[in-house]
């Protein structure tokens, strides 16, 4: 019975109810507080009153098709083609712009791999060349700070 009375606080969810359960309604629908039961009406907030004006959505309920309605389903291609405006994409916008990013993507890192492979040196002598003079250094810091310590 409580889950039923709660039309005007649920709008169409809710089934429509006889008016003897009107009383009942307006007990339940104000949060279920005891004071409400006994005390007199009150103004409706602003929000009660738009969801009480608020339209709802046909049902189907006792709906019945025309006798002489055309089925939607049976149309031929041209009528379809004259209804979408031309043909349909062969594919769709959301494949095209994933190809696209993917695409662009695809370029960039080939552009970073061949930047890359342009500027790899020929050889690496160079490599073993500064090893060897930061080995020298090295050890002429060191030689200094021995130097240092001994006087």
């Amino acid at each position: 019975m409580m889950r039923h009375s709660l039309k005007r606080c649920h709008g169409a969810f809710a089934p429509r109810l006889p008016a003897a359960t009107a009383g009942v309604t307006a007990a339940f629908c104000h949060r279920g507080f005891a004071s409400t039961t006994n005390s007199a009406p009150r103004a409706m907030e602003t929000w009660e009153e738009v969801e009480l004006h608020r339209p709802r959505a046909p049902t189907l309920e006792g709906y019945v098709r025309p006798v002489g309605a055309p089925n939607q389903s049976d149309i031929t291609r041209d009528q379809y083609h004259q209804f979408m405006l031309g043909k349909p994409a062969k594919y769709s916008v959301e494949l095209r712009n994933f190809l696209m990013g993917l695409g662009v993507v695809s370029f960039c890192l080939a552009e970073f791999a061949f930047t890359v492979y342009k500027l790899k040196p020929d050889d690496l002598d160079w490599v073993d060349e500064e090893r060897q003079r930061a080995a020298a250094a090295k050890a002429r810091i060191e030689a200094k700070i021995q130097a240092q310590e001994a006087k």
